[in-house]
């Protein structure tokens, strides 16, 4: 029987809108609303109801050695480092910094190098068009018209857009190269879509890393003795330009 009752269509209870008159005031609040609303309110009282409770047990007289190198300011903790290290010491840090970001960056560059020449052996076999332009040099401004690019190469016309191992009509007889499946190429398309996009990010990875570089060389640099003199200063990511003054080596 309960199962029957289930089965029947009932009456569907629609929650009224927000009235004309009201509808600057947005829309209408409905019962799932308040309820969310509801629990994040209670959910805030109980975090401020464990904060009065630490608060009244707190002990004054509580002590411990992290309290000599911290401090709370305007609500906010905040951690007093110390700067007793000398200019030795930090110069090494400094250089030991500059020496990790190099490392990185000659992984980075090894990978764009790889990445690039998997993405020429995957535009030959695909058959994919470079972004590269052929320029023709002629003689006289008639020919262009008249020109005919397969007889200029000496290729098909299938060939013309392929700027890479491009195949003289006598190696295209004596060889036969096999065609490759049009799902294949999708793929193909797809997987040197994902290789460009890798190699623009890590382009973007090996310029970040070589500012790093030379802002760390800059600081390392300015820590060293002699005078020197700002002739440009810090722009577009790049750092500061400074020119020491030449000293006379005894």
């Amino acid at each position: 029987m309960s199962s029957f009752r289930n089965a029947v269509k009932r009456k569907t209870h629609k929650e009224r809108a927000q009235p004309a008159a009201r509808a600057k005031f947005g829309l209408l609040e409905k019962h799932k609303d308040y309820v969310q609303r509801a629990r994040d309110f209670h959910r805030k009282q109980g975090q401020l109801k464990i904060l009065r409770e630490k608060a009244a047990f707190r002990n004054p007289d509580e002590f411990y050695f992290k309290m000599q190198s911290s401090s709370t300011k305007r609500g906010v903790h905040q951690v007093n480092r110390d700067n007793s290290l000398d200019d030795d010491t930090i110069k090494l840090l400094k250089s030991q910094d500059m020496n990790y970001v190099k490392m990185k960056l000659q992984t980075e560059k090894r990978k764009l190098d790889k990445l690039e020449g998997d993405l020429h052996c995957l535009s030959a076999m695909a058959a994919i068009p470079k972004q590269n332009k052929h320029t023709i040099f002629l003689d006289s401004d008639e020919e262009p018209e008249d020109l005919d690019l397969a007889e200029y190469f000496d290729t098909v016309p299938e060939l013309l857009d392929q700027s890479h191992n491009r195949q003289r009509k006598d190696q295209l007889e004596e060889y036969n190269e096999p065609k490759i499946p049009g799902r294949t190429l999708k793929k193909m398309q797809k997987e040197k879509e994902r290789r460009y996009l890798e190699i623009t990010e890590r382009e973007k990875r090996k310029r970040k890393l070589e500012r790093a570089a030379k802002h760390l060389e800059t600081e390392r640099l300015l820590m060293g003795k002699g005078k020197k003199r700002k002739i440009k200063k810090a722009e577009n990511g790049q750092p500061a330009q400074y020119v020491w003054r030449q000293e006379r080596k005894r």
